[in-house]
């Protein structure tokens, strides 16, 4: 059963999770090297730390399970990805280097987050 609080992924590109912008399911966003280099192609030295940091990434280590250091790659550049574009995040970066200051204090803009899966209380979408 799908979520109806989440925008599902098109066939024109990743779409925007629209749930907490503390959380990225697996579903949302890029779902392909490709389409996650697509996505991080506006910003390019993102891109290509993105490009090196895969290229450098080894397929197994000791002690770890195989590919474990490709994914964590990949899953660095999907969170930096959606820290790019999600409306919540992009407009706190906006304010905060406009040097406005809402007056509102951490804990009480978590206190309507679920503290363990960071989904709002309310069950609706952040604001």
């Amino acid at each position: 059963m799908s979520d109806p609080t989440r925008e599902q992924a098109t066939p024109d590109g990743p779409v925007l999770p629209t749930r907490s912008p503390y959380e990225l399911a697996s579903d949302e966003g890029p779902q392909s090297i490709g389409e996650l280099k697509a996505a991080l192609a506006p910003w390019p030295d993102l891109l290509a730390r993105f490009a090196a940091e895969l290229d450098g990434a080894p397929f197994h280590r000791e002690d770890e399970e195989p590919l474990r250091a490709v994914r964590d790659v990949i899953s660095a550049y999907r969170v930096e990805w959606m820290a790019k574009v999600h409306p919540d995040i992009v407009q706190a970066v906006a304010d905060d280097e406009a040097g406005i200051d809402d007056g509102v204090p951490l804990d009480v803009v978590m206190g309507e987050y679920d503290p363990e899966t960071y989904e709002l209380r309310n069950g609706g979408e952040a604001a």
